[in-house]
Formats: C-alpha cells, structure tokens, sequence
C-alpha cells in the first residue's frame, strides 16, 4: 500500500460511524486485542481476575495469561450459549476486573443483564465480538453494547483480512489509556504481511465444503488446529491486511445474509436427536457456523469422521472446556462447569458461508441422519453433568 495510514484511518472513520463508537484501533489479531484491552482495564482498575465463559476459545484464556491476568470461569447455558447468570452472581466479586460476555458462534447473548450485573460491583464488562461481526440485538450492532469490545479478522471469520483484529469503545477513560496503549506498539514485520497474503488467497480460493480436506491438509494453514499459546505477536495491523478489508461493509451484509439464511434452512431440516442452539433474545445472530448438539460424544466423533471422509465441512469447534486446557488445568481443576463440559464433549457445527450450496445442505442431513441409525447402543452421559441438571435444560437425553 502506498499510503498506509490513509488506510487504515479510512476503516477506523468507517467503524465509528457503523458502530456508533468514538474509539476504533486495529491490531494484528482477536488476540492481541483482548490482550491489549485486558492490560488497559487493569491500569485502570488494578484487579486481576477475568471471568471468561467455561467453552470458549483457547485464545481468550490465552490473552489473559499474556496480560498477566489469571483466568475464572463460568459455566454457560448449552442452549444458548449465555452465561448461567445465577453462577455468574456467584463469581463475580472484588477481585473480578472484567467479565467477558462472548457471542460465540456469532449467537447473540444478553450483554445487558451481564452489565446490570457487573456494572454496581465495579466490574467492566468485555464485549468478545470475534465471531459475531454484523449481528444485532434490540437495533444495536454486537460490538456496541459493552464497556469494550473486540473483533477478529481472522481465517473462517465473516469478514477476513487473514488474520487482524479491533477494538472499539465508546468511552473516553478507556479510549485515551488504549491510545497510549496503541501508541508503543510496534508495526508488522514485512515477511509476515507477505505470508498472511498468500493465506488468505490460499483459504479462499478452497473455502467450498467439498474442498476443505485440501486446505485442511496443508500444514502452513493450521486450519482445524485448536492450540493453547501466549507467545503471539502484537503489532499494529498493517496496511496489506487494511487493504484486504476494502468494501466490507457490502461483504459484510452479503455474508450476513447468506449465513442466516443457510442457518434458517439447516433448522429447518434438522432431525430431532440433535439441538440447535439458538439466541436467548430479540436481534440477528450472525451464525458463524450453525451449532447442534449430539446425543453423545460418541454420536458427535461418528459424526465428524463421516464428515471427514466425505468432505462435507463439519466439524466438532473447541475439543475441551477450558478447565481442560492442558496449561491450565492445574489452576482451574476445582472450577466446575459442567454445561461448558457437556458442549465440550457434544457439540457439532454445521457451515453456513455463502459457497454452501442446497445440494451441501441435504448431504449435511443425510449425513446427521445416518449417524443417528448408527447409534443403536445406549450412551451414558458425561459423570459431570448431573441428569436433573440436563433435564432442566431440556437438552436432549442420551441413548
């Protein structure tokens, strides 16, 4: 780019006036930004807790490590992917700094009741938009309702520069400590803007579920990896990944409808030993990909390997509850959140991008339909989700 801070002022100015916002920086990546943010909040308020979502991903907990920050979950309804606001209550207290409220899946939540909250105990609330960009609840954009929040640009997200990421606030204390934040940050080094470049086309050009095993089998792209790390890079985001966000307010609104309307067909057609997760309010959730819930982990391993073998693009999303992290299982054992374990072990996601053809769509249920004749034997649930508990949230009951 010739001119790249032209640039990327250009996309700041236009993410202000979409979200309503005074404060827009971009960065290297979803991470970096939480990261940054989380460093941020806690100059400001100097608490060191972070309660993150039990079944989140392996990033989030990441950013937290990397800022210095230790990391206190809470388990989330299998539903509708909110928080269990009644554990909520029970873990946000004095020591808390933030708690993040996640659309994961680009499924809204209710950011407001985590507010009401949060707000009277002093605790910021972080809005994790990362795979939700051009969602909405009650005439809002996600990424407009917290203290704080942040995108992610990278691969598989709804609008992509290859990897990248935002943050976005509308209040001033916060805004000047993250300008001062921003301003020692280093810039992208040449190689890796080059190297994201040939990523992005490459995923691209392969994106189609029937091709994904090509993409999937070139280890450069680590896609379907799911790794915990802290040593990512943070810099400022580069004019090359600005470039590639040219035009994407019509990629934007073309990709939206696209995945909600192939959500909307897929809930449609799915069979009825699966479920769907689905928002607990009013608003449009953007469905990254389309969640389903199996009977069983054994339902939902069949599942993938059958997905695998036929190209079809489904595939399990985080392999564990964070209390599962490997690195961070010493800290978090004690912490119980069986909903979170429960999708840990069960859940599926379907893809809805634009490049999902109805003829995709109907091998995407033959295929959930097919599994389901083969699960004949009876499966025992998970010994840490108790039976009454899943009844109550009228998941459907393995067998």
């Amino acid at each position: 780019m010739v001119r790249p801070q032209v640039t990327i002022q250009r996309l700041q100015a236009e993410f202000r006036s979409h979200f309503g916002v005074k404060h827009v920086w971009f960065v290297s990546s979803g991470k970096a930004a939480l990261t940054l943010i989380l460093r941020v909040l806690h100059t400001l308020s100097g608490r060191s807790q972070v309660v993150v979502p039990g079944y989140t991903c392996f990033s989030v907990p990441s950013a937290v490590v990397r800022a210095g920050l230790s990391v206190r979950l809470c388990d989330i309804n299998p539903k509708t992917f909110d928080m269990d606001f009644l554990r909520l209550a029970e873990v946000t207290d004095s020591d808390v700094l933030c708690v993040l409220a996640t659309h994961l899946l680009g499924i809204g939540v209710d950011v407001q009741r985590v507010i009401e909250m949060c707000h009277p105990k002093g605790i910021f609330v972080v809005e994790d938009v990362a795979q939700a960009f051009g969602g909405e609840r009650d005439g809002k954009p996600f990424g407009s309702l917290g203290d704080v929040s942040f995108l992610s640009f990278g691969r598989g997200k709804n609008i992509t520069c290859g990897s990248g990421g935002a943050i976005l606030t509308n209040d001033d204390h916060i805004g000047e400590a993250l300008a001062r934040e921003y301003a020692q940050l280093p810039d992208e080094p040449l190689a890796g803007q080059i190297k994201n470049w040939l990523e992005v086309a490459v995923t691209q050009l392969l994106i189609k579920p029937s091709r994904f095993w090509f993409p999937a089998g070139l280890p450069f792209l680590k896609l379907g990896e799911t790794k915990f790390y802290t040593d990512f890079p943070i810099s400022r985001m580069d004019s090359v990944r600005g470039g590639l966000l040219r035009r994407w307010q019509k990629r934007l609104s073309r990709s939206t409808a696209s995945r909600v309307d192939h959500a909307e067909q897929i809930r449609r057609v799915v069979p009825s030993h699966v479920q769907p997760v689905t928002s607990s309010g009013r608003g449009r959730s953007v469905y990254l990909r389309f969640p389903l819930l199996m009977r069983s982990k054994q339902a939902k391993d069949a599942l993938c390997r059958r997905s695998a073998e036929q190209g079809l693009g489904i595939s399990a999303l985080y392999p564990c509850a964070v209390k599962q992290i490997a690195e961070l299982s010493g800290t978090l054992s004690s912490q119980q959140v069986p909903g979170s374990t429960m999708i840990g072990e069960r859940l599926v996601t379907l893809p809805t991008h634009e490049f999902v053809s109805d003829g995709d769509l109907v091998r995407l249920r033959a295929a959930l339909e097919m599994v389901q004749d083969e699960q004949c034997s009876e499966v025992k649930p998970s010994s840490e989700v108790p039976g009454a508990e899943r009844r109550a949230q009228g998941l459907p009951r393995a067998h």
